[in-house]
């Protein structure tokens, strides 16, 4: 498990530096609070950082205000000689001085204070040349040194802010008070000056403020990270000393770790084995969730495909070719119907429905598509009993089961070729058979054994062949999941699976299924009666295939239909002609709207409405919510006309008292 920085340090008692709030005051800045001793420490080093860089940007303060003196030559050429006194015997001498005085060693406690006066100072001298030069000139141009004054006070020298704030400050009150009362500055000009000059002096306030914070900031961070490098260092120590004591320990103990280690080993090749599981899990979980989805697709397309072929058949007479040809149509979507619960069944979205089966049809379909797919170099033999009796199955399942089977001796036999052979046959097992296999008990059963001449198995391998996610296959070639998935629907029908194997001699699976007296429900069925009816159904599908096969289909039964495509329509329809209503058909999952609020919707005016569901995917709609919503029934599509007779002719003969 890969720690973050924080929790090591967290585990290690060790604060995270990151999580400590500065603790300053909001104008001087000084450490408040729980970093109060911080203060001395800061403004120690804070003079140790920035005497470098003040010390430069003094040298480049007597530059810049020296060389503008050849602005004063050139703009006020009277006055040059009175603005160079200032400039090169009073302003650049104080900053030539405090130049000095920054290498002495007792400069420390005055720099701050010393670089706030000498900061005023340039700023007065500039002052002084306004006042001169407003004697001759009518506008002030001057007024833009003191901005860049500012600005080097604030941004360069490094001064704290308090001190920075208190020259600036100063500044423009010693200008105000020049501009007012010394100099015939016009009004308008003032203002203009003092937008600019206040502006600026702002500006560099917050520059200076947030340069001081940043420094004072840097400064607790390397100084927690300092106190954080101790407390690591010495952890580092502890650890080193405990490893000491570990290493000798292990020393003495070297068999225990030995095994230790062995351990750990089968641990994580455990752990791995569970993750390729969980993967192998949520690959089938997603599966099954594709599964859904395709099956309420394939549900909608197989509805009008039923839906028109019976009523044709209906039409047409017996002896007539064209009905023996749409009959194969409506076979055909009948077997796609089934595949559709097919698959279904094998992704678990529905339960299984068990009914009398012969297998050998069973087994035959399977053998059929076995046959397409297996090499030529694998022989497929077949021994069915054709008076074999039923079995109380699933029809997927055991198709699982014994595809699951042919295919692991496909793959027992696909380097070298060989026999698969499949039969059935009725088998009365005794007290004595039943002992010796498990889960097996005394009865007539139908046999199924399936036998191969691959490369068989040992004895370890067939103790665990039932495990899940068990496999000695390539990775790819198998999830391990299919001798667990046979065994569990056998033990589900209360059978039993018997393996005999060795290696290099093949291996046979022999599978009990109880034998079921009766035989399959579709073998004898009478000719199917649609019922007919003379009410009027309201019928809701988006799917307008649906809805115009399902008007034909219910107006042939002698029922009056009225069909919406579009939920809002089919609300507005009801709202206006509620009374003419009899049963409303709906189905589930459409936009704006779900069948059952619109069955909600419609009882608030007719509480009496009988309602009938249809859904391509049962899993759309619970039996919790169909009870709740007082749904009269619930059909899965594709739509089958007899059946569907049946039903809508017994949710319209029900007595409306008992329905709500």
């Amino acid at each position: 498990m890969k720690l973050t920085k924080s929790e090591i340090l967290t585990f290690l008692g060790i604060r995270n530096p990151a999580q400590k709030e500065l603790s300053v005051h909001p104008v001087t800045l000084r450490f408040t609070g729980e970093m109060e001793h911080f203060e001395k420490d800061f403004l120690d080093d804070y003079f140790k950082r920035i005497i470098g860089p003040f010390r430069f940007s003094l040298l480049l303060a007597i530059i810049f205000y020296g060389s503008f003196a050849a602005l004063d030559a050139i703009v006020i050429p009277e006055l040059k000689y009175q603005f160079w006194f200032i400039r090169f015997v009073l302003v650049i001498p104080v900053i030539l001085v405090l130049y000095i005085l920054s290498y002495s060693r007792f400069i420390k406690n005055y720099l701050q204070p010393l670089v706030s006066v000498a900061m005023y100072l340039t700023g007065l001298g500039i002052i002084a040349m306004i006042i001169y030069a407003s004697r001759i000139v009518e506008r002030d141009t001057y007024y833009a040194g003191l901005i860049l004054i500012l600005i080097f006070g604030y941004a360069f020298t490094r001064i704290r802010f308090i001190y920075a704030t208190l020259a600036g400050w100063l500044i423009v009150g010693t200008y105000e008070a020049a501009a007012i009362w010394l100099t015939q500055t016009p009004t308008e000009q003032l203002y203009n000056n003092n937008f600019f000059f206040i502006s600026a002096n702002i500006i560099g306030m917050f520059i200076c403020y947030l340069m001081e914070l940043s420094a004072r900031r840097d400064y607790v961070m390397r100084h927690l990270l300092e106190e954080e490098q101790d407390k690591v260092k010495a952890a580092n120590e502890m650890l080193e000393h405990r490893v000491q004591e570990r290493t000798a320990q292990l020393t003495r103990t070297n068999r225990a770790l030995k095994k230790e280690i062995e351990m750990r080993k089968h641990y994580e090749q455990e752990q791995a084995k569970l993750e390729a599981q969980l993967l192998q899990l949520q690959k089938i979980e997603t599966i099954g969730t594709l599964a859904g989805g395709i099956a309420h697709d394939f549900n909608n397309i197989l509805t009008p495909i039923l839906g028109y072929t019976e009523m044709a058949m209906e039409e047409l007479d017996e002896e007539s070719t064209l009905r023996y040809d749409i009959e194969q149509i409506n076979h055909a979507a009948i077997r796609g119907k089934d595949l559709v619960q097919q698959i279904l069944t094998f992704s678990r979205q529905v339960e299984v429905e068990k009914k009398p089966l012969y297998l050998q049809e069973v087994i035959q379909e399977i053998m059929n598509l076995v046959k397409a797919s297996f090499p030529s170099n694998i022989e497929i033999k077949m021994d069915l009993d054709p008076h074999c009796g039923t079995v109380l199955a699933d029809t997927t399942q055991i198709h699982q089961v014994i595809m699951n089977l042919c295919t692991n001796a496909y793959h027992a036999m696909i380097d070298r070729g060989g026999i698969l052979h499949v039969r059935l046959t009725e088998k009365e097992v005794d007290a004595e058979k039943a002992a010796a296999v498990p889960n097996l008990e005394k009865g007539n059963y139908v046999l199924v054994t399936i036998s191969d001449t691959g490369h068989g198995m040992d004895h370890a391998t067939m103790n665990r062949i039932f495990e899940p996610f068990f496999t000695k296959k390539e990775v790819g070639v198998g999830s391990g999941l299919g001798l667990s998935v046979v065994h569990g629907i056998v033990k589900s029908y209360k059978g039993a699976i018997e393996v005999e194997s060795q290696p290099g001699k093949g291996s046979t699976f022999r599978i009990y299924l109880p034998r079921h007296g009766k035989g399959p429900s579709d073998l004898f069925t009478d000719k199917e009666v649609l019922e007919k009816g003379k009410e009027t159904i309201l019928f809701v599908d988006d799917e307008e295939e649906i809805t115009y096969m399902g008007k034909k289909m219910l107006e042939n039964l002698g029922y009056r239909v009225n069909i919406q495509t579009d939920t809002r329509k089919a609300v507005a329809e009801f709202e206006a002609n509620h009374d003419k209503y009899d049963l409303l058909v709906t189905d589930q999952t459409m936009p704006h709207m779900l069948g059952t609020d619109m069955a909600r919707q419609f009882r608030q005016i007719r509480p009496d409405l009988k309602v009938i569901i249809i859904t391509g995917y049962s899993n759309s709609i619970s039996s919790e919510m169909l009870e709740k919503e007082k749904i009269d029934e619930l059909v899965l599509k594709p739509i089958k006309l007899s059946e569907f007779s049946k039903v809508i002719r017994r949710v319209l003969d029900k007595d409306n008292t008992a329905v709500m």
